[in-house]
């Protein structure tokens, strides 16, 4: 059984004639008619009634059919991501949350690129918990996000960089002064924080939970340079990475009394396979050191 054989069967069955499915295929009625006849001696079955120069499957055909349409579909979807891989060499799709693309992402983007300058590095800027969805459904080759249990379960890991969350506020606010700060001294203060697919806010609004305070949130923002134009009024606050907020002059980073630790990670699905481009970049990340 080969499978252009499957393939000239099942297409007599979509048409329910050998004259229609040789049109289709662009082959000769008795060829057609030849594959069917070794179908049937290979196996010893018959997989066609003749009735009223009209064919009808028989239960042995029906069953045949059955089978066939799902190994198509497995071929078809098999070369579709044959053919993908070769469209996608030399180029890896990374998912990266806001506020770790500005500080962390261009170091790794310009050490890889400058070792192998043939690869396209392609980032896609989203939420941190957005990124673990886009990874479950291979939309990127690779995300980065903070590390939890449930990123350990879930996916493969290799650890980037350690960061502390940070409360920061402009040189000319009422707080800039104080040494650390804790979530109850922060309860009448206005505060923004990341969009809602930002991993930050579940444990923000989990942190003020825990001593009973409903935070004041001015805003909700995926851009920072929206953020750092409202620190700059004076009047508000915000949670950002350390790195983020040394890298602004105008800023000033308060530490929290119990301090907020976290991992940043590349991960990629458990199931599935990767693209020779994205093993390459997944070394590359085991070696990497943040400067």
């Amino acid at each position: 059984m080969k499978l252009l054989q499957m393939k000239y069967f099942q297409t007599v069955c979509r048409y329910g004639s050998i004259t229609k499915a040789a049109e289709e295929l662009f082959v000769s009625q008795p060829t057609i008619s030849f594959c069917i006849k070794e179908l049937e001696e290979e196996f010893g079955v018959k997989l066609f009634h003749r009735r009223h120069n009209r064919l009808q499957l028989t239960v042995e055909g029906t069953f045949f059919l059955d089978k066939i349409n799902y190994i198509l579909q497995s071929v078809d979807a098999l070369t579709s991501q044959m053919k993908n891989m070769g469209n996608n060499r030399n180029h890896v799709k990374i998912a990266v949350p806001a506020m770790i693309s500005t500080f962390l992402f261009p170091q790794i983007f310009n050490a890889y690129t400058e070792r192998y300058p043939d690869l396209e590095l392609e980032m896609l800027e989203t939420g941190s918990l957005q990124a673990r969805k886009l990874v479950d459904a291979n939309s990127v080759d690779l995300g980065i996000t903070i590390l939890d249990s449930a990123v350990e379960d879930a996916y493969n890991v290799v650890p980037l960089v350690k960061t502390e969350l940070v409360f920061c506020v402009s040189k000319n606010h009422p707080l800039a002064n104080c040494k650390s700060i804790s979530f109850k001294q922060l309860a009448d203060q206005q505060i923004i924080l990341f969009k809602a697919d930002s991993y930050q806010n579940i444990y923000i609004k989990r942190a003020f939970s825990e001593v009973g305070v409903q935070p004041n949130i001015l805003l909700y923002s995926s851009q920072l340079y929206t953020i750092k134009e409202f620190l700059s009024y004076g009047n508000v606050g915000a949670f950002l990475y350390r790195q983020v907020a040394e890298m602004d002059d105008d800023l000033v980073c308060i530490p929290l009394d119990n301090s907020i630790i976290q991992d940043i990670v590349l991960i990629w699905t458990k199931s599935g396979s990767l693209y020779s481009d994205a093993e390459n970049f997944i070394q590359f990340a085991k070696h990497f050191e943040y400067k």
